[in-house]
């Protein structure tokens, strides 16, 4: 058997359940242990495994994964009772002595808690056992997440993990060019997923206002058309590289002649109809180019608004990413590649 702690929104941890046990067919069990935390047991699959099916299928309530190798009481135990298990873990994985450490809080605990101490701690108890010990950039991580009940340590490769952020907590400061929260949402994207410009890219924004994705799109180097009946935001609108259309995505698609590097989609309406836009949207699109879309499916039938919405979009696109981000709110971020 193998055990995973895997990380989702709260509200999102049954449809993440069904999700596993629709596309993960060893699944023996899945136990809450924090707010946004769970641990998974299969028969063969690791969290190596379930990032893979996370990508292919996709997975997109998992934020982040990582093998399961201790569980301990906090108010009876402390890392130290583990610590030489972690360090036989590692050594048999790798003959590195660099290793990533992450802590994180999920959840109300019955003690004092503090990130920094916790963090330094445990990296003084790793140290003493030969480790060179770093926040982020080794290949192999040790993960501890305090829960309410339990202390669950985790291992992996960094790249099997899904998130470089500790349990996916995706953490963004607001900056003074910034018009609205929704750049949130694309800023933490680009955390996974490139979004390159070369010279003369263009890219279409969909329901823009008041321009936060447009504005952070033209910052990278692309020429955007922020389509909106709505107002831009006066920075937005001084930017040389953003073009503001007043109208309605329906309209623009009509009468468009221009033919697009990215086109972004962000706008309040169904999944489904959505998805049907960006289907309708491959006429403007080029042969090899991409779109993201948000996918607001609220809380009540979700699994069932994404399959549709899957099955429409795949008519006409490799679906290249999908995940609720930290920053979505009942909705999924979706990447998509042209067919060509």
């Amino acid at each position: 058997m193998y055990s995973s702690l895997v990380s989702m929104a709260a509200d999102s941890f049954w449809s993440m359940k069904k999700d596993l046990h629709r596309y993960v067919d060893d699944v023996v069990d899945v136990r809450r242990v924090g707010d946004e935390s769970a641990v998974v047991t299969a028969e063969h699959s690791t969290a190596a495994d379930l990032a893979d099916i996370a990508a292919s299928e996709p997975l997109p309530f998992l934020r982040h994964v990582t093998e399961v190798i201790a569980e301990y009481d906090p108010v009876e135990e402390g890392f130290d009772s583990v610590a030489d298990r972690v360090a036989r873990f590692l050594r048999d994985e790798t003959d590195q002595t660099a290793v990533s450490l992450q802590t994180w809080l999920d959840g109300k605990v019955p003690y004092r808690f503090n990130r920094h101490e916790e963090w330094g701690s445990a990296r003084d108890l790793l140290s003493d056992r030969g480790f060179d010990v770093s926040r982020v950039g080794a290949e192999w991580v040790v993960s501890i997440c305090h829960t309410p009940d339990t202390v669950v340590v985790g291992l992996n490769r960094a790249e099997d993990s899904l998130s470089t952020w500790p349990g996916g907590q995706v953490r963004l400061a607001r900056t003074p060019d910034q018009v609205s929260r929704a750049e949130f949402k694309l800023e933490e994207l680009l955390q996974y997923v490139s979004l390159q410009a070369s010279p003369g890219s263009l890219a279409l924004d969909y329901g823009a206002a008041p321009g936060g994705w447009s504005r952070i799109l033209a910052e990278r180097g692309f020429e955007v058309t922020a389509v909106d009946p709505g107002d831009l935001d006066e920075r937005v609108l001084d930017l040389p590289l953003v073009r503001h259309e007043r109208t309605t995505a329906g309209n623009f698609l009509r009468d468009a002649k221009d033919r697009f590097d990215l086109i972004v989609n962000d706008m309040k309406m169904s999944p489904a109809r959505s998805s049907r836009l960006m289907l309708d949207s491959r006429k403007v699109l080029k042969p090899s180019g991409r779109c993201v879309v948000t996918l607001k499916t609220g809380n009540r039938h979700v699994l069932p608004q994404l399959q549709e919405s899957f099955g429409i979009l795949r008519k006409g696109f490799t679906v290249e990413f999908a995940r609720q981000l930290r920053h979505n709110r009942n909705e999924i971020t979706v990447v998509l590649r042209n067919k060509g």
